[in-house]
């Protein structure tokens, strides 16, 4: 209910009294638990953060052929934002606000540093073992990815009006994804 909330009104326009009717609680609650909206807002942040660290997780690379991990990658991310609007709707929201509440939990970049390692480690096994003509930083390979899973969900509205498409036809986004997956294994140099 909150996230729901947060990520249709953003911060400032989210209401603590839509919150706790949608919850069947009342206000004193969410104050005696979260201290305020404030608190209330970045235990959402923390959530989200948390749901999609956790699948993430599940990935578990080093466990098979450095290319078909690489897909997984591209496609799990892809899939995961196509799939949840809310995620992506709250951090469009944050980003509004210039990063204010997300930069003040710690929680979400310790579980964020793992995938980061992971997906460095699959680089470095990758190249090693000749899967990959390159060696990325894990950080520029992930916001890369990021931009290819996210970046027409964000704009479609906007986007698909100047390239005169409707970017949120399924259609459309199975060839985009098939599309990120090519871009992100023809950088890599996978099977060259």
């Amino acid at each position: 209910m909150a996230v729901t909330e947060f990520a249709e009104h953003g911060f400032h326009g989210a209401r603590v009294e839509r919150i706790t009717k949608a919850a069947k609680c009342n206000a004193r609650m969410i104050y005696h638990y979260f201290g305020g909206k404030e608190q209330l807002y970045l235990a959402v942040l923390d959530s989200v953060y948390a749901q999609i660290r956790n699948r993430e997780a599940q990935l578990r690379f080093g466990t098979a052929d450095p290319v078909l991990e690489a897909r997984r990658l591209v496609e799990f991310t892809y899939d995961y934002f196509a799939q949840n609007g809310d995620f992506l709707k709250l951090i469009r929201n944050e980003n509004l606000l210039n990063g204010k509440y997300i930069k003040r939990s710690q929680m979400i970049r310790d579980m964020s540093q793992p995938f980061i390692t992971a997906i460095g480690e699959l680089m470095e096994r990758g190249h090693a073992a000749g899967s990959f003509s390159r060696k990325p930083d894990p950080v520029q390979l992930y916001v890369t990815v990021v931009a290819l899973s996210a970046h027409h969900l964000n704009n479609a509205a906007t986007l698909g009006t100047v390239v005169g498409q409707d970017l949120t036809d399924p259609e459309w986004q199975d060839a985009r994804r098939g599309h990120a997956v090519d871009v992100v294994l023809s950088y890599l140099g996978a099977g060259t």
